[in-house]
């Protein structure tokens, strides 16, 4: 539960940043990381409480820091899982903060 929170504010915390990685050269300052896609997000109130299904994406590899990375996270697309259809993408570690490295840590 703790770690589905922890993955919901990271989430939150990516959306704060959009502005600084949606510099039209697509420089960002956070390493390369991997991504998890997590499935059927549950929330009691405001608190995430479990989820259906967690995948790591891109076998569980880095994606480029290019523009469609951004709006995997907090734009269109993501906004769109979020929304639509209660997913999310989270990244995982070496992502600053984020202390599990796949889906069977998260």
């Amino acid at each position: 539960m703790r770690k589905l929170f922890l993955a919901a504010l990271v989430l939150g915390l990516l959306s704060a940043g959009s502005v600084a990685l949606a510099s039209p050269d697509h420089s960002s300052p956070f390493p390369e990381h991997p991504h998890v896609l997590v499935l059927g997000l549950e929330f009691d109130g405001e608190e995430p409480v479990g989820a259906r299904k967690c995948i790591d994406l891109a076998a569980n590899r880095a994606l480029p820091l290019r523009a469609h990375h951004v709006h995997v996270h907090f734009g269109t697309a993501g906004e769109a899982l979020f929304v639509n259809a209660g997913h999310g993408v989270a990244p995982t570690a070496p992502f600053p903060g984020v202390p599990w490295a796949n889906c069977a840590e998260l």
